[in-house]
């Protein structure tokens, strides 16, 4: 059996793989929050929530979004071109669903005191995956076809 020779990573690619793993953990994250979702609507189904669909809402955007975020991190970590694009689409769209979430949803005076976090925490999220991802060296890396790829 032939081993496959290991290619050293350039600086670019490494900082795709640390961003491939951000998205991982936001997906996992968000699966968390499907799967505690659903624990405790079995465990506090007569809690009173903001609407009467949250339980339900709350697994389905975490399904969803976890999912999102897993596919553009193996996009990412596999350095196919439609893993970058998938992972600045899914970032912003998430962010943009976030911030429809505060503004529709958050339903008592502390939600809105701490908004000025949240909105640091959605910069920061978005400066770090636009900046890495529109960095000119990064760029080269999603353009550079993959060894055996257009292979028939």
């Amino acid at each position: 059996m032939a081993q496959r020779k290991r290619r050293k990573l350039t600086p670019a690619q490494k900082w795709v793989v640390a961003l491939a793993i951000l998205m991982w953990v936001l997906g996992a994250a968000n699966l968390s929050r499907a799967a505690l979702a659903w624990l405790y609507q079995q465990r506090l189904p007569d809690l009173p929530l903001t609407l009467p669909f949250s339980w339900g809402y709350l697994m389905v955007m975490g399904i969803a979004w976890g999912v999102a975020f897993t596919v553009g991190a193996t996009g990412l970590i596999r350095f196919r071109p439609w893993g970058r694009w998938w992972t600045l689409a899914t970032t912003t769209l998430y962010e943009v669903h976030v911030w429809i979430n505060h503004l529709l949803f958050d339903a008592n005076d502390y939600a809105r005191q701490i908004w000025s976090r949240a909105l640091a925490l959605s910069v920061l999220l978005l400066a770090i995956v636009w900046g890495l991802l529109s960095w000119s060296q990064v760029k080269r890396v999603f353009a550079q076809p993959e060894d055996g790829e257009g292979e028939g």
